[in-house]
C-alpha cells in the first residue's frame, strides 16, 4: 500500500479550509468519500479534493472495504462514539480534538483502538510546529527546569457552541487541551499537578461554565508552565504567543509564525516562516508514515489521553479552587 484511501466524515468549514488543502497536497492520501449530514457541504470538500463519493450516511463510508481511514472532524460530542465505530470498522482514526468529553468516553475510545489494532492520532496540532520542533532542538542545550507561559486568546461569542458543555466540552476541553499538549511536548518531564484560577468572563445569562483562566501545569523535575486562556479577546491582537525560559536563555514564539531566541550559540536568532503552521500538515504526514510505514503516530492513544484527562482536572480545579494531582498510571496503556 503506498497510498491512504481515506473517508473524511465532518465537512464543515475548518476541515475545508485546514485539512483539505493539505490532503490535496500530499500525494500518500486519496479521498474516497465526502460524509456530512449538510450534503452540502459534503459536495463542497468533495468538489475541493476533486475526487471520492458525497454521503450523509456515516455507516456507508465505516462498512467501505476500499477505505483504510477516517479524518473525523464533527462536533466535540460525537468525537468519541464515531471513533469507536470507526475502530471497531477496523479503520485508522485521525480524530480532530478533543478525544472525548470526559474520561470514560476517552477511555472507550481507548478501548476499541487496542482491540482493533488500529492506529489513532488525536489533533493535538500545535506540538507539530516546525517553530516548536525547533525550539525543542533549542531546549535540548538547555536542559533543565524550564518556564513556559502561553497565551491563547480570541473572541469566542457566548452564543458559539464550544460554551456548551454537552456539545462542546466547554473552552478547556475543546481547545485548552491543545495548549496542555503543547506543553507536553516541550517539557521532557512527566506532568504531575494542574491549577487552574478563572471563571465565566462572556455574558454569565449565556454562558454558565467557566470560559477564561490562567493555567499552570508542574512537571517532574521542577518546570513550570502557565497558560492565560481568554474567550473574551481581542481580535484585532494575534491569537497566541509563546515564552520559555531554561538556564538564562529565552525562546519566544509568536502565533507560530516567527520565532527569535537569545542566549544560545548564535545569539540572537529568528526565524520567519511564509505563514502561519501550526503543524497540521506535519500531523498528515505523520499519520500517513504510521499508517504505511509502521512508525508511531503523532499524538497516538498515551498523549491523547493525557491532555484529555488534564483539561478535565483544569475544569476540576476551577470547581474545587484547588491543584489537582496527576498521576502517568492514568494516561499509560
Amino acid at each position: 500500500m503506498n497510498k491512504v484511501n481515506l473517508g473524511i466524515i465532518g465537512c464543515g468549514g475548518f476541515v475545508r479550509g485546514m485539512h483539505v488543502p493539505n490532503l490535496v497536497r500530499n500525494p500518500r492520501f486519496r479521498v474516497l468519500a465526502c460524509c456530512d449530514l449538510d450534503l452540502d457541504a459534503a459536495s463542497a470538500c468533495q468538489e475541493a479534493v476533486g475526487s471520492g463519493y458525497v454521503t450523509d450516511d456515516v455507516d456507508r463510508l465505516l462498512h467501505d472495504d476500499a477505505i483504510d481511514a477516517v479524518l473525523i472532524g464533527t462536533r466535540h460530542d460525537t468525537h468519541a462514539g464515531l471513533s469507536v465505530r470507526a475502530a471497531r470498522a477496523g479503520k485508522h482514526i485521525l480524530c480532530e480534538k478533543p478525544m472525548g468529553l470526559n474520561e470514560a468516553q476517552c477511555r472507550q475510545v481507548v478501548r476499541a483502538v487496542g482491540e482493533a489494532g488500529v492506529i489513532y492520532t488525536v489533533g493535538y496540532n500545535r506540538g507539530l510546529s516546525p517553530l516548536v520542533t525547533q525550539a525543542r532542538a533549542l531546549l535540548a542545550e538547555a536542559s533543565g527546569k524550564a518556564m513556559i507561559y502561553h497565551r491563547i486568546q480570541a473572541p469566542f461569542p457566548a452564543s458559539h457552541w464550544t460554551h456548551d458543555p454537552a456539545v462542546g466540552g466547554g473552552r478547556f476541553v475543546g481547545e485548552g487541551c491543545h495548549i496542555l499538549d503543547l506543553f507536553c511536548e516541550l517539557v521532557d518531564a512527566a506532568p504531575i499537578a494542574v491549577y487552574a484560577a478563572g471563571g465565566t468572563f462572556l455574558d454569565p445569562n449565556e454562558v454558565h461554565i467557566p470560559d477564561s483562566a490562567i493555567v499552570t501545569l508542574t512537571f517532574a523535575g521542577g518546570s513550570v508552565a502557565t497558560t492565560l486562556i481568554a474567550s473574551d479577546g481581542c481580535p484585532a491582537f494575534p491569537k497566541e504567543s509563546t515564552e520559555i525560559y531554561a538556564r538564562g536563555k529565552a525562546i519566544h514564539i509568536e502565533n507560530f509564525f516567527e520565532m527569535t531566541w537569545h542566549g544560545f550559540g548564535d545569539d540572537p536568532g529568528s526565524i520567519q516562516l511564509d505563514a502561519v503552521d501550526k503543524g497540521h500538515r506535519v500531523e498528515l504526514d505523520l499519520w500517513a508514515d504510521a499508517i504505511l510505514e509502521g512508525a508511531d503516530p503523532p499524538n497516538g492513544l498515551s498523549n491523547a489521553l493525557r491532555a484529555a484527562l488534564i483539561s478535565f482536572y483544569v475544569d476540576e480545579s476551577l470547581a474545587t479552587g484547588q491543584p489537582i494531582a496527576i498521576s502517568p498510571e492514568a494516561y499509560a496503556l
